[in-house]
This record gives C-alpha cells, sequence and structure tokens, in this order.
C-alpha cells in the first residue's frame, strides 16, 4: 500500500500542476477572443501551433536523453558537462530553424495563411522558437536532478507570469503584437531562473559534443514520433488556414482546445509511470508492472471518461461565455466530442506505450504515428475543403484510433495486463447520469457554469461509489493520502 500511496502523491503533485496551466487557456480564450477578435485569434493560433510543431524538432527529443543518461548519474560535472552540451545543441539547432523561419516569414504567411500582413508576427515566432526550446529543455533538466518541487514551481511561475503579462499588454491596447511580447519577456525571465539553478547545483561546465551521438541514437526515435504526433495535432490548422483562412483557424482552434481537455489528465500518469515500471521491469517484478499499468488505465479513465460527457453538454455554453458568439458553430458539441475522444484515445495508448518502451521497441513508434500522421493529412487534404471544421474533428478522432489500435496489439504481444471492464462500464453509467442532470440544469454565466461543473463531479462520484466502482483497498488509499499534514510529507 505505501508504494500506491507514494506513486498517487508522485502523480496528483503533477497532476496539480498540469491542472493549473492548464487554465492558461482557459484565461487566454475570453481574453484573446474578446481583444483580438476572431482573426487575430486565429493567428495566435498558427503562432502557437507552429513553436508547438518546430519546438520538439529543434530540440531534438533530447531532453528524454537527459533524464535516461543522467537521473543515476552522481558525478556533478558529468551532469553539468551532459546539461550544457544539450543545451548548447538545442541553441545551435533552435538559431538554425528559427533563422530560416525569419526568411521565408513572407511566404509563410501569404501561402499559409493567406495573409502578407502576418509576416511581422511570424518574424517575432522565430525569436519564440528559440527561447521556447530552450526553456523547455532546461526544464526537463530538472527531472534529471530529482528537482520535482523546483520543476512544478518554474512551471507555476511560467504561467502565471504569461496570464499577467498577456492580459495587461493586450488591455492595454497593444493587441497581438503586446500578447508575442508577453511570451519572449517571460520566457527569457524562466530561463534565466532555470539556468542559475542548474548552475548553482551543479556547475557549469563548457560542452562535450563526444557525448552527443549517444544522446542522439536514443533521442532519435522519439523525435520523430512526437513529429508525427504534433503534424496529427496541427495539419488541420494549417489546411484550414489554407482553404478557410485565419478566421476559420480561431474559431476551430477554440473549439478544439476545449475538446482536447481530458488531455491533462494522461500527463501527470505518464510523467511518473516511466521510471515506475521501468524499475520493476529492471528487477524482474512483472506482476508490479502489470499491477500499475492497470492501475494508471483506470485511473485515467476515471477522469477522462466523466470529462467527454461533460465538455460536450456545456460546450456551446462555454464557447459563448469565455469568447464570443461568432466561434459558437452549429456542430460545435460533435467537433468537442470528438476532439475528447481523441484525447482519450491518446491516453490510453500512452500507457501501453510504457509496454514498448520497456522493451526498448521504440522504432515502433515511428511505424505507428507515422501511419497516424499520414492518416490524418491524406484525410484532411481531401474532406477539409468540402466539409470544412467538422471533417477535421472526425480525421483527428480517426488518426488516434488506429494509433491506439496499433500500439495495443503490439504491446499485448509482449505483455498482456488487466483492464478492469466492469469499472468502464460503471464509469459511462455515472458519466451519463451526470450528463443528464447537466443539461437539465443547462446553466448560463461563468459562475453557474462552474457551480454546475462542482455539482456534475460530485453526482459522478457518488454514483460511483453507489455503484461500488472502487475496492476496499483502493479507498482506503484515497483516504489515507489527503490526510492532514499527510499528502506533502517527504516523498
Amino acid at each position: 500500500m505505501s508504494e500506491n500511496k507514494i506513486f498517487i502523491k508522485r502523480v496528483t503533485l503533477i497532476g496539480v500542476v498540469k491542472f493549473f496551466t492548464s487554465l492558461r487557456g482557459i484565461v487566454f480564450l475570453p481574453l484573446l477572443t474578446k481583444t483580438i477578435g476572431a482573426y487575430g485569434y486565429g493567428i495566435w493560433s498558427q503562432i502557437l501551433v507552429t513553436t508547438g510543431l518546430f519546438a520538439p524538432i529543434i530540440m531534438l527529443n533530447l531532453a528524454s536523453s537527459t533524464v535516461r543518461f543522467l537521473s543515476a548519474e552522481k558525478d556533478n560535472k558529468k551532469i553539468s558537462k551532459g546539461i550544457f552540451t544539450v543545451i548548447f545543441t538545442v541553441l545551435l539547432s533552435g538559431v538554425f530553424f528559427a533563422l530560416i523561419l525569419f526568411l521565408f516569414s513572407d511566404s509563410f504567411a501569404t501561402i499559409l495563411l493567406k495573409e502578407p500582413a502576418t509576416s511581422f508576427f511570424i518574424k517575432l515566432t522565430s525569436a519564440l522558437l528559440i527561447l521556447e526550446a530552450l526553456n523547455q529543455i532546461s526544464l526537463e533538466s530538472f527531472r534529471a536532478l530529482g528537482q520535482i518541487k523546483k520543476y512544478s514551481a518554474l512551471i507555476i511561475l511560467q504561467t502565471i507570469l504569461e496570464i499577467i503579462f498577456v492580459a495587461l499588454l493586450t488591455l492595454w491596447g497593444f493587441g497581438l503584437f503586446g500578447a508575442l511580447i508577453a511570451l519572449l519577456v517571460v520566457r527569457v525571465i524562466v530561463l534565466l531562473f532555470s539556468l542559475s539553478f542548474i548552475i548553482s547545483h551543479v556547475g557549469f561546465s563548457a560542452p562535450d559534443i563526444s557525448i552527443l551521438p549517444s544522446y542522439l541514437a536514443f533521442s532519435f526515435p522519439f523525435l520523430l514520433m512526437v513529429l508525427f504526433d504534433t503534424l496529427i495535432n496541427s495539419s488541420d490548422r494549417y489546411i484550414i488556414g489554407f482553404f478557410k483562412g485565419a478566421e476559420a483557424v480561431g474559431i476551430y482552434s477554440a473549439t478544439y482546445s476545449m475538446g482536447f481537455l481530458p488531455i491533462i489528465f494522461i500527463y501527470p500518469i505518464t510523467y511518473i509511470l516511466s521510471p515506475t515500471v521501468f524499475k520493476f521491469f529492471d528487477e524482474g517484478k512483472i506482476d508490479k508492472v502489470k499491477t500499475y499499468l492497470s492501475f494508471s488505465l483506470k485511473y485515467f479513465l476515471l477522469f477522462s471518461i466523466p470529462s467527454v460527457f461533460g465538455l460536450t453538454i456545456l460546450a456551446k455554453t462555454m464557447l459563448r461565455t469565455l469568447s464570443t458568439s461568432e466561434f459558437v458553430l452549429f456542430n460545435s458539441m460533435f467537433i468537442v466530442f470528438l476532439v475528447a475522444l481523441s484525447a482519450i484515445f491518446y491516453g490510453v495508448q500512452a500507457i501501453y506505450s510504457q509496454i514498448i518502451m520497456i522493451e526498448k521497441k521504440t522504432n515502433i513508434f515511428i511505424f505507428v504515428f507515422g501511419i497516424g500522421a499520414i492518416t490524418n493529412l491524406a484525410l484532411n487534404i481531401i474532406f477539409i475543403p468540402y466539409f470544412g471544421v467538422i471533417s477535421a474533428a472526425i480525421n483527428t478522432a480517426i488518426a488516434y484510433f488506429i494509433i491506439v489500435l496499433l500500439i495495443y496489439l503490439k504491446s499485448i504481444q509482449y505483455i498482456k495486463f488487466k483492464v478492469d471492464f466492469s469499472f468502464i462500464v460503471k464509469s459511462l453509467f455515472a458519466s451519463l447520469v451526470m450528463a443528464v442532470v447537466v443539461y437539465l440544469i443547462n446553466p448560463i454565466g461563468m459562475m453557474m457554469i462552474l457551480l454546475t461543473v462542482f455539482s456534475g463531479v460530485g453526482i459522478y462520484f457518488v454514483v460511483l461509489f453507489l455503484l461500488k466502482s472502487f475496492t476496499p483497498k483502493e479507498t482506503a488509499i484515497l483516504f489515507s493520502i489527503f490526510k492532514k499534514n499527510n499528502f506533502f510529507e517527504k516523498y
């Protein structure tokens, strides 16, 4: 039970951080849509998609290598050398890609956004790319150093500063330009904090290029996987922008962002699950590997299933409240449902992917995510010109269903673990009960929406407990974790 308690505590800590950072999107949605409109929000969305697309490429996914090679290292000089070799490599890579984006910004603006005037904002994005990559790689070093609390504190600080600076500059009339400057300034601040801590903890070392080949060999399969996954998440925005313009991108992005919220439940789980199951597997404790995989899947579905129901029912009300009426489509509920379902597919594959990583068969990810990305891109090119944004949501769900199916079929060749289908049925029933109540309430206004959400969560868990969805051991663990002075004990 003590091992389970530690696991849940760690997942909860990262979950709190991820939940807090998700508030940034909820705040930005009404703030930006009401200050810069659908056109400006469409450009903002494209810029965020661009940084999301290129940042993993610039980083060469060396963050995974940093964690893999330095987590068990005791020599501070070797740790410092590894970290600053990676940072130096990412800096060079960032300058290269940013220069390309800067030089071709006019073409990018004309071809993809059909708005030559947006070239200036794309030039700003080139600077943002460098800072975003350096910021991410520096923060990931905290995982290798075992400084999860400091990592969490800096992520929260970044979120708070972004919200404050973006709000101030846009409300003062600087518009989209002010919002982008805010992102640049915040990333500089957080990067300086990160580097100062790393230097104070392990010192500064000159880069050692000789260690780079082994780092790149480990990270390369993941790099392609991340690239393909990013294409699935972003190709629809680019194709919508090409055929329908920036305004359509803004409207779709607002709905997509809301629908993909269930993804926040998988990140804290896999963040802690990976090192846990790797350790047990290396120790030959296969039964514990299966237990933690089963446990993680159950608790991901515990939160993600009701979120799909709730977001679907509240889709139009939340879009109307958080933005303006121009962001509400007649099929907004269906789009949110499809995107939320895609988030569940992604979360499930992330858990089964742990088995692939345990067996060190990471090349499988290139094949599986490559098929998903190609399928998604082809379907978007074929159907978006004729059926618009609804086809983009359908294509996203199809792509992630293909991925989760292929990952599942491959993973069970190595390790099979128990799936609690009885719990899934009970969760679906409890979610349906919750959705009916939320639909009947039909909240209007932010305060009523929040009250309805809390009420819905309460109804969902009451129904689950009435259906005896948790074992006595699970219930005991959950209650023991959140006793006074217990959650924040050292672990």
